[in-house]
């Protein structure tokens, strides 16, 4: 009978844990090599944690520092349409283009992992540019880093103009 208690409960004990570790899941999204319709997971704050550093370093204008989030072979779009392909590629354009007073404020970022089990998480970070234009339109910006072992694979970047508000 003592051994009959201690399976019941081991089976208790079991069940629950099974059912408190599911993974919570949300969403759809088509975009994988095969063209299956997934779900996403949320990521790890270990992925936010290389969007928060690169931001860091490039605010810093540390484009040497910047290098250790990238991976060498890494591809970037700009919403202007320009790719740019490897990092030094791209750092040489940021590092020739870069405004002295170019500043940003990064507000946000999250990341969603289309498959926790093989790796690699879509960090979205919210920007928002703190110098206006000759019109007085600042900039938001949506960016998408694709992250892989602590490198950013891929990263697009959308923006909108902010229009000065009118007093009323």
């Amino acid at each position: 009978m003592k051994l009959f208690k201690i399976i019941c409960v081991s089976m208790i004990a079991l069940i629950m844990t099974n059912c408190m570790n599911t993974e919570r899941s949300m969403g759809f999204t088509n975009w994988s090599d095969d063209g299956e319709e997934y779900k996403f997971f949320l990521g790890t704050d270990q992925a936010v944690k290389v969007v928060r550093d690169l931001d860091k370093a490039w605010a810093e204008r540390d484009y040497e520092g910047m290098r250790a989030f990238l991976s060498d072979t890494a591809k970037f779009y700009w919403p202007n349409g320009v790719i740019h392909n490897g990092v030094d590629d791209f750092i040489s354009a940021i590092s020739s283009n870069e405004g002295p007073d170019n500043a940003w404020t990064l507000n946000g970022a999250f990341s969603i992992d289309i498959d926790p089990s093989i790796g690699g998480e879509h960090v979205h970070a919210s920007i928002s540019g703190n110098i206006a234009d000759s019109l007085g339109i600042k900039k938001d910006y949506h960016e998408k880093y694709y992250v892989i072992d602590g490198k950013v694979v891929t990263w697009h970047q959308w923006r909108m103009n902010i229009r000065p508000q009118e007093e009323e």
